[in-house]
């Protein structure tokens, strides 16, 4: 029986890089909330940095349940805690996109709209819809698949039983995920307009490049997934 064990340079090298994400958004963490009231941290987006930074975190933290014998509740993380805690990020991405094009672009032509959006705290309305959403689909996902672990013969030595996730796992996780590549692809159409901004408001170039990166992520594992049905799967997941 194999599966993704600590000792594993794979492993070793996943593990050390979570690490080092995580000390660097906690950093960031930290120090937004030093100069909280400065207007630097006002204009990246005050409260609404902590709402994307703190998801952030607490994905970083569930690498270790990607390793070791997978267990019922270690399968119901993956699916359930990561997948949200993404795409609670995410739909702050989505919105801080949005409001760069709408402050350059949409105040002066809708300033009605503006108001409405900035006086009933459209970006966090927006956001904890989005949650709710995501929540709908994560139950559906979990009525409709088993999330029991099961052993699989290696399709390269069937002496070798690789223990995972249910096979209807990968399933969940592409249905549970394609919220999160909607709100990547209209991220990216906001922060795509928003290119012609003044070069002292560059998030938006940051966020195009961030996209672009999560779909060829994306699509990478899809492929993988697709073609490959080894422990090394779990990495990419």
């Amino acid at each position: 029986l194999t599966f993704l064990q600590w000792h594993e340079a794979s492993t070793i090298i996943v593990t050390m890089l979570a690490a080092l994400g995580f000390l660097c958004t906690l950093a960031i963490l930290i120090i937004f909330w030093k100069h909280f009231q400065t207007p630097v941290v006002r204009s990246a987006g005050g409260p609404m940095c902590f709402l994307m930074l703190i998801p952030v975190l607490v994905t970083y933290t569930l690498v270790p349940v990607y390793i070791g014998p997978p267990t019922v509740m270690t399968c119901l993380c993956r699916q359930v805690l990561f997948t949200l805690c993404f795409t609670i990020c995410i739909s702050c991405i989505t919105v801080r996109s949005f409001q760069i094009v709408c402050i350059f672009k949409m105040a002066s032509r809708l300033p009605r709209a503006y108001s409405y959006w900035v006086r009933y705290h459209g970006p966090y309305l927006f956001v904890a819809f989005i949650t709710m959403l995501k929540v709908v689909i994560v139950a559906i996902s979990l009525l409709i698949t088993n999330i029991s672990p099961t052993a699989r013969a290696d399709p390269d030595d069937p002496k070798i039983m690789f223990i995972s996730c249910n096979p209807n796992y990968r399933k969940g996780l592409l249905f549970n995920t394609s919220l999160d590549l909607v709100l990547s692809v209209v991220s990216f159409s906001f922060a795509y307009m928003g290119k012609e901004l003044p070069t002292n408001y560059n998030e938006a170039k940051f966020i195009t490049f961030c996209m672009i990166f999560y779909f060829a992520s994306y699509v990478s594992l899809c492929t993988f997934m697709s073609v490959y049905e080894g422990v090394l799967v779990t990495i990419l997941d």
